[in-house]
This record gives C-alpha cells, structure tokens and sequence, in this order.
C-alpha cells in the first residue's frame, strides 16, 4: 500500500494483477495469499483471485475428468446408498441376518457364529471338487489385486493392505457360498450326499442364508465363484447350480410348472439333448462377452431376460406395418395433449380392462391391447412373500449405485406396481387374475409392502411409459368408459348375463305377439 506521503512501503503483499481483454488495467489489487503474481485474462470488470479461489475452479476441471468413467467398468461393490440405507423402515433389508459374505460385514460380532459354518461347508466344497486345495487357494492368490478393484476402497478398511487375510476370506467365502446353493439345488437328482441334514444344517438358517446372498453389502466378486468352478469338470455342476439358484428366486410356482412340462414333452420327442447343447454354447459365448458382477447382478439381469418373439405371419403384411405407423404417429400427437394420470386395478376394470399373466416373470414383459371396448393389460407373474421385500429394494439400491449406468428397470416395476395397489381389494384381483401369488399373508401386508418400498422412489421416465400412454387413452375415450361400465355393472356374472338375455327374449317375444296380433294371418 502506499503511505500518506504518497510512497510505497518496502513491505508490499504480492499482488494479482488483473488483464481485462488482454491488456494490462494498470491498477494493482493486494492479495494476502498467493505467494506469486498471477496475471489473469477476463472480459470483463477487475476483481482479486487468490490462490485459493484458483484451487477451487480447478477442482470443476477435475470434477469433469473425474467423471469419464470407463464404459466397460463394472459397478463396484459398495454400501446402500445413504437415502435409502438411513430409512428406518429398510435398515433391516439390507443388514445380513446369518453369514457375513466379503469385507463390508466380516467384522460384525453377531456375524460370528457362521464363521464355523462356512468352514464345514468350504471343506465339504473342496471334497467334492476333487481338487488340491492349495491349488485352488493359489487362483484367489494370484489375482488378489484385481479382485480388490471389484470394492469401493473405502469400504475395504484394513484388509486393504492385508493381501493374506483378503485372499482366505475370498477364498473360504467362495467355497462356502458354491456348496451352500449346491446342497438345495444340485443339478443331479440322484444326489444324495452332503445333504443339509447330513451337515446338521437346519433348513430355516439355510433359507436365511440364501436371502444374505442377495443383499447388496455382502457380495463376493462373481469372478471368485469362476476361479473356484473352472478347476475341474465337477466345476459345471455347481455352475448349472447357480442358475437353479437365480431361477428358483425369480419364477413363479405355475411358471416352473411350465418348464417342466416343457421339458418333459421335449424329453419324450427326443430333443432336448440337442436343444440343451445350443443353449449352452448360447450361453457360453453370452458369457464370455459380459460376466456378471456378482450373484446380485446375476439377479437382476434373470429378472430383466426377455422371451423369444415369435413371428406372426400377419406382422410381416404391409397392412400391419401400416396400421403401427398410424398408431405410433397417434400416440406421439396425443403424448403432449395429457400426462400420464395413472389409476389403480379396481378403476382399470371398471374402465373395461381386464388383467391377464405374461407368459415370463421378465420385468419389461408388460404389455396392452384393446378389442372394441375390452382392454388386456399383461403383467409379469410376481410370488411376494418375506424375500421380496429384502431382495427387490437391495435391487433397487444396486441401481441407484452412483457408478452404476443403467435405466431403473427394477425401480420403474416397483413404482408401476405399486400405481396399480392401493388397498387389499386391489391384491385381492391381481390373485385371481393369476399375476400376484400371495406367500407373504393378507392382502393387506402386500399392498403395505408395495407402498412402503415405493417411498421416495423415482422411475425412468421412459419405461412402460407406451404401455401407460395405451391405458390413459383407452380410459379417456367416453364411449369406450360407458360401455365397459355398463358391462362391468350388468355382466360381472353369468346370472347376470342370463338375466338380461331372458329380457331380451321376453321384449322380442311380446313384439311378435303383438305384431302378430295387429296382423293376424
């Protein structure tokens, strides 16, 4: 600063001179912190930039180069997003009730007691692999550093440098989990040994078990169980295994009913063999392309599996073609005429819209038509009972993984769902339609648990939103409303329906009396 007789003391604060347009403003401005001069170039006006502000628009550059995430890089395994792992209601979803599986829980006290448990049945695994255990243990080893990658670094804690611990906890974690979905679901019904019983493994720990498999916190990297399955050729049964697992989480009791019947008629023709074989070398090259992250993933992808199209020779016509561009083109002038008023099942059918099951348990397998005043609405078939509460809003958390890309499927079902159940009455029509198979209890305890998991959740905007847009148009249509009404207030049983035959048949019956009685022949 200058003194009062106009001299500048010898004591001058480095200074942050100010370059408007790129010449120099002539006037020097103090700056207490920046040890150097910085000369910066703005357009406009002349203020100070210490070297602390400086500090601070440069974290938006690395904020942004942060952001460029590898598009191949698999989500990492991590907590429960804290928006949903702080509601007191979900807490308990996401905690593990018997086994601790990976580091995020290992050090758990009222985990403890299992650690005896996946002794016994790591041990029973390596039994029946028929492979050296030091063999084995030497794969997990070998490839610790890229296994640790697999976990947020934070959540890793002190087995972050421990290599040793890290790979015998990988490795007595993986055996246990293989034998312990090997012991229900072993892909040879002859099978025999090694049963639960046989373990002293009581059933209801073994289903407790199976549930902290899918929780989002205690997931092994799904390239542990292929280190541990690819040793030998015993490997393919617990990895056919695994598929039962998933399966038998995701298909509802009439859906297995079908595959099996499938399968038996496809034994008697002599084809499955042959077809067996093109689905494993599908199978094979799907997964070389893309291996899961963890039997969580494995999960969510079983429940977003679409079906096979089958070709209708009439799609293929230029009518048909025709009639999907007129719809399409309809649908994209009305999209911007309405929003989406969503209603629940019982105003669905007293708008003439019947619920029918899809014939997949895929989530994205929900689909609309209409004939004349009559709507179908086709739902995938759900079974609710004490998992489904745990391994959907665990699925739900997977998705809203900041490092996880995906569109929200699982979200987006949950919220259409719970759109569709208000109360007990609502549950009461998806039973009998054959969509919701009720193991949880009353109607009641589902409806609460679909509202409850719907809280503050946010669906894609894009999912189901053809199939939404088909009910909003065909609810809006007042002809169509008036006549599925009076169908649904009249027609709703068949003594109603005989009924209002009979009065027809009556009121034409006096017509003739009476015609023929002005006209006598």
């Amino acid at each position: 600063m200058s003194s009062k007789d106009g001299m500048t003391t010898k004591e001058e604060a480095p200074s942050t001179r100010v370059v408007i347009g790129g010449v120099s403003t002539g006037q020097t401005s103090i700056c207490n912190y920046n040890p150097l001069e910085t000369i910066i170039p703005v357009q406009d006006g002349d203020f100070n930039l210490s070297s602390g502000d400086l500090e601070h628009l440069r974290s938006l550059d690395e904020a942004l180069e942060g952001d460029q995430v590898e598009p191949a890089a698999k989500p990492l395994i991590q907590r429960v997003p804290s928006m949903l792992g702080e509601n007191k209601d979900f807490k308990k979803y996401f905690k593990p009730r018997v086994i601790a599986i990976g580091p995020l829980h290992h050090d758990d006290p009222s985990l403890q007691a299992a650690e005896k448990l996946k002794l016994k049945l790591a041990a029973h695994f390596i039994k029946k692999h028929d492979v050296e255990k030091e063999i084995l243990y030497n794969k997990i080893k070998m490839e610790i550093a890229n296994l640790k990658k697999r976990y947020d670094p934070k959540e890793l804690g002190r087995y972050c440098e421990d290599n040793e611990k890290l790979t015998w906890m990988f490795f007595l974690d993986g055996c246990a989990v293989l034998q312990a979905i090997y012991l229900r679901y072993a892909p040879d019904i002859h099978v025999e040994e090694d049963t639960p019983n046989e373990l002293n493994i009581k059933n209801d720990l073994l289903t407790f078990l199976y549930l902290d498999l899918f929780l989002l916190e205690n997931q092994l990297p799904y390239r542990v169980l292929e280190l541990l399955t690819n040793s030998s050729n015993r490997g393919k049964m617990f990895k056919e295994s695994i598929k039962m697992f998933i399966d038998d989480n995701v298909m509802t009791p009439a859906e297995m009913k079908k595959e099996q019947q499938r399968w038996e008629e496809e034994q008697k023709h002599g084809k499955l063999q042959q077809q067996q074989q093109g689905k494993h070398q599908k199978q094979q090259k799907q997964h070389q392309e893309q291996e899961p992250a963890h039997l969580l993933d494995c999960l969510r992808e079983r429940l977003l599996v679409t079906k096979e199209e089958k070709r209708n020779p009439f799609q293929s016509c230029g009518c048909h073609r025709l009639f999907r561009y007129m719809v399409s083109y309809n649908q994209k002038r009305m999209r911007s005429h309405h929003s989406h008023t969503f209603r629940n099942v019982k105003e669905l059918r007293e708008a003439g819209i019947w619920l029918r099951p899809s014939e997949t348990s895929c989530l994205t397998d929900i689909s609309f038509n209409r004939i004349c005043f009559v709507g179908k609405l086709r739902l995938p078939p759900i079974t609710v009972d004490d998992s489904t509460g745990p391994k959907f809003m665990n699925l739900i958390a997977y998705e809203m993984c900041p490092d996880f890309e995906n569109n929200f499927t699982v979200t987006s079902y949950i919220c259409f769902l719970d759109s569709l159940i208000d109360e007990a009455e609502d549950v009461k029509d998806l039973r009998d339609a054959g969509i919701l198979h009720n193991g949880l209890g009353s109607d009641e305890e589902v409806a609460k648990l679909f509202n409850k998991m719907n809280t503050d959740l946010v669906p894609s905007p894009s999912i189901y939103s053809e199939v939404k847009m088909q009910i909003q148009n065909h609810c809006r249509n007042m002809w169509i409303t008036y006549a599925a009404q009076a169908y649904h207030t009249h027609f709703r049983s068949p003594w109603t329906f005989l009924a209002f035959v009979g009065a027809i048949a009556a009121l034409f019956l006096s017509a003739l009396q009476t015609y023929y009685t002005i006209h006598p022949k």
